[in-house]
């Protein structure tokens, strides 16, 4: 089996004892430490209060010292049940919450130290910005690369652990922001640069709000649209190779030196292995979907071309009409051809996902204004009657990307998908651009395709898995940055299978509605199947005891005495533990591999490396999601088997994402979900119409 290693290094305790230095009373440069974490002595000198503070190892006036080893002492107890277990004696040395912070106060200083910038923030980890190798060839800003720095306690070795991620690039304005308040609104600044120093744009220090011109702002979205800067496509190059390149050569220059380990003892030769006993796989079976005629394949594309779809759409009347700027003529008569099967390239709608392709020219929709459609595109769909007897599908050539700087215009995109919904009528959104400029669009139409069939409740495959009596249910989120809400959150529910059933919408504070919208899927489930065994609620982060308790209390009330089984699902992007597979030169490990990190907690890598097949890197280098399992009933997640199973359904539902034939690093219970909460606060009164509560439109 190949050797898969962390991106972690072990290091030891710079020594055996400290010394910190405590007060009940905040300083300028201490830490603010709860209550809970520090040493009896402290809280008996000054009484019981929330919260003390350390200045760690600097001696300050009026602070009392507290000396304490820096490995806790263990003894022996009986437990009730008669056993041996050795625990931690109370109070016996300092706890590994300060120290971790200690340690990251010791590296944030080194750092500093070393003239880098440095993010202010150490409790957690600590950020480090350097010059990258390429600069903007334009000149107008400087490139940074981002690395963070994690102090851990023995989360998957025996030892102190420096979690060490490559977060990325990030560019700061060459030009101070004096020169950009005319154009730049106040609150689009975040990070700023002032005197070597990185600072939150609201807390730059006296200094620097007198001198503006030497005050240089970190580039991001807001400003890009404040500024009408264009969207850079995104690098879909291979982030493992780009990530261990980049910490590598950050270890060799910054940490495996003498100087930083005087003050951080490594100990491990690299970043360590992964031991092979947390190394597991998902079943071979997974990794088959059902197709047409119950026909088995791994790949969704080559099992949809050969076999066709699972399921076809239950309507048969379907029209097509398109909706696009009068000069767009030419590109909607390119993708009728390819609708329609007349290039060689692509077999049409027809034999593709045996959807009957008839356009209906008479619903057809011409605007003049391509800056603002809106008012065209509201009058004309609001007069057209759509024949109820008939399903109809909008291919709307859109002038406007979604991701224009200009939000005005950016809201077009949703206003038309509400709109047409409201008349229930489901839409392709086409970007002419592409169908120009691109010679390989013909790649795309397999996955639009799918889209269009899934729109029109047709099943592209399906899972390859014995139906049980369980319900699956997803809640994702999105956070959006342009608006006052937050977060949005939506349930979908899944049989086993991976069949849609519904969903619906809520805001982050709607743990009542959440647990009530869950819960009646529950009822729409046991109302056709008489039985169900349990509850599966992929969730996308811990949940926590305000989200849990109704949906507990809701299955009493409906005498269901089930167990809730809740999978907590983290995308790993950067600042995360990832592992490379060694033995392979792109380094992504093969597709359903799962580490064991600690206790039911899990990295799972979906992506389409397959063990029998050639890669195909146009697919992407997904890096995996985290996993936690938690159950209402504890002892069933000691079960190996059933936390395994629980793995291998997140992996599973990975792969029913229908807006593409490539697999997905996230479940689809999520990722549907963030797709969804994602176009809800431009939809009037953050309101589905009653069309789009059971239909894929979104996709």
């Amino acid at each position: 089996m190949p050797k898969h290693c962390f991106n972690i290094l072990t290091f030891n305790h710079p020594s055996d004892s400290l010394t910190f230095y405590f007060s009940d009373k905040e300083e300028e440069g201490t830490t603010r430490i709860f209550h809970e974490l520090v040493p009896d002595e402290v809280i008996n000198k000054y009484g019981e209060q929330e919260h003390y503070y350390t200045s760690f190892c600097q001696e300050k006036e009026g602070f009392i010292p507290v000396t304490k080893p820096t490995i806790p002492t263990y003894e022996k107890i009986t437990t009730e049940e008669g056993t041996e277990k050795s625990v931690q004696v109370s109070n016996s040395a300092l706890s590994s919450s300060i120290l971790k912070r200690y340690y990251n106060s010791l590296i944030h200083n080194y750092f500093k130290s070393k003239g880098c910038l440095v993010k202010p923030n150490f409790v957690s980890d600590t950020e480090v910005w350097l010059p990258s190798d390429t600069q903007d060839k334009e000149g107008i800003y400087k490139t940074f690369d981002r690395f963070s720095l994690k102090v851990q306690f023995r989360t998957v070795s025996n030892s102190l652990e420096l979690l060490v991620t490559f977060e990325g690039k990030s560019k700061i304005f060459k030009t101070p922001v004096s020169e950009l308040f005319e154009e730049v609104p106040q609150k689009a600044f975040n990070w700023v640069v002032f005197d070597r120093c990185l600072y939150h744009y609201d807390e730059l220090p006296e200094e620097a709000r007198r001198q503006y011109d030497q005050v240089y702002p970190v580039w991001n979205f807001d400003i890009r649209d404040a500024l009408h800067q264009s969207t850079e496509a995104p690098d879909k190059t291979n982030k493992y190779k780009k990530f261990k390149i980049a910490i590598d050569k950050f270890n060799r220059q910054f940490l495996n030196t003498p100087e930083f380990k005087a003050i951080i003892p490594l100990s491990s030769n690299g970043f360590i292995e992964v031991d092979e006993k947390r190394i597991g796989s998902v079943e071979k079976a997974s990794n088959k979907l059902i197709f047409g005629e119950q026909n088995l394949h791994v790949v969704p594309f080559s099992g949809i071309s050969k076999h066709g779809p699972f399921a076809l759409s239950p309507t048969v009347k379907i029209h097509f009409f398109f909706i696009l700027h009068e000069d767009d003529k030419e590109v909607a008569a390119t993708i009728h051809r390819y609708l329609n099967g007349d290039f060689s390239t692509f077999k049409g709608l027809t034999k593709f996902i045996s959807i009957p392709y008839h356009p209906d020219k008479s619903l057809a929709i011409y605007f003049n204004d391509r800056e603002n459609p809106w008012p065209e595109l509201y009058d004309q769909i609001n007069d057209k009657d759509f024949d109820p007897d008939v399903q109809h599908l909008a291919i709307y050539i859109s002038p406007i990307s979604k991701n224009v700087p200009v939000k005005s215009q950016r809201l077009v995109y949703y206003k038309l998908k509400e709109l047409l919904l409201k008349k229930g009528v489901s839409s392709q959104v086409i970007d002419p651009e592409k169908v120009i400029t691109n010679d390989k669009y013909h790649y795309s139409l397999p996955n639009i395709a799918i889209a269009i069939l899934a729109k029109l409740n047709g099943i592209p495959w399906r899972l390859n898995t014995k139906p049980k009596n369980e319900l699956v249910v997803g809640v994702g989120a999105f956070k959006h940055t342009d608006i006052d809400v937050q977060y949005i959150g939506s349930a979908f529910s899944f049989s086993n299978t991976g069949k849609f059933n519904r969903f619906e919408c809520f805001q982050k504070d709607q743990t009542k509605e959440l647990a009530g919208s869950i819960l009646r899927a529950v009822k729409d489930y046991v109302s056709v199947n008489s039985e169900i065994s349990r509850l599966i609620i992929h969730f996308y982060k811990e949940m926590s005891k305000d989200e849990v308790e109704p949906i507990e209390k809701g299955l009493k009330e409906l005498k269901l005495k089930i167990p809730v089984f809740i999978v907590a699902i983290n995308k790993t992007e950067s600042s995360d533990i990832v592992a490379f597979d060694m033995g392979w030169k792109d380094l992504m490990p093969v597709s359903g591999t799962f580490i064991k990190l600690s206790y039911n907690r899990f990295l799972l890598f979906n992506n389409t490396r397959y063990p029998d097949s050639e890669f195909n890197y146009h697919d992407g280098y997904s890096f995996p999601v985290k996993l936690k399992i938690t159950c209402s009933n504890p002892e069933l997640v000691d079960d190996y088997k059933t936390v395994k199973e629980l793995i291998d359904q997140v992996y599973q539902f990975s792969r029913m994402y229908w807006k593409s034939v490539r697999q997905q690093n996230l479940p689809v219970t999520i990722k549907y979900p963030e797709m969804v909460a994602e176009m809800l606060p431009y939809f009037e009164g953050n309101e589905i119409p009653d069309y789009g509560k059971d239909n894929l439109w979104f996709l």
